[in-house]
């Protein structure tokens, strides 16, 4: 975990210069071969947190055990899954960036979704089953996920000597 000063703590790809191309970098094709299918969506790990972020969320829950949540736009719009870990009476927001405990942070792509007023809520067995009907490719955005997240599940898992209080540094 690295403490940053207007955000807080986070780890993962929310360490690098730039997330999107370090997702941008992750390919499909570096797991499975690529479908010979010009409609198929997966080029690479971005599409796991703009486009495809609740199955992002959902693989996470079936791995780790992170309980799953979706913010969405209460015009019903706009929505981001992501994950949410308590721990130390800290509060930590997990998507394929990676996490941290900045609500701010965490909402530079949820805000991209959700321009209104939200809701955050529990993701329901409701949503699933309306995300395996939209999708022609929900399996394979499922299996993908829990291979990016298994071979960078060091940037999905916290630390076990996490502070119990984060101190924000004082801005001048």
């Amino acid at each position: 975990m690295i403490s940053v000063e207007s955000y807080g703590w986070h780890k993962g790809f929310y360490n690098d210069k730039n997330f999107s191309d370090s997702l941008r970098n992750i390919r499909y094709d570096d797991f499975f071969e690529y479908p010979d299918d010009l409609e198929f969506p997966y080029d690479s790990a971005h599409e796991l947190l703009r486009g495809s972020c609740h199955h992002f969320a959902l693989s996470l829950n079936k791995m780790l055990g992170y309980s799953a949540y979706i913010i969405e736009g209460n015009n019903k719009r706009g929505f981001h899954a992501f994950c949410q870990i308590y721990k130390n009476n800290q509060c930590f927001y997990v998507d394929a960036r990676g996490i941290t405990s900045s609500f701010d942070e965490f909402m530079c792509v949820a805000s991209e979704f959700v321009k209104d007023e939200y809701t955050i809520r529990a993701i329901e067995d409701d949503d699933i089953e309306e995300w395996k009907n939209n999708s022609n490719y929900h399996a394979e955005a499922l299996v993908f996920a829990e291979a990016v997240i298994e071979k960078f599940k060091e940037c999905y898992i916290l630390p076990n000597n996490i502070p119990n209080k984060i101190i924000y540094p004082k801005v001048p």
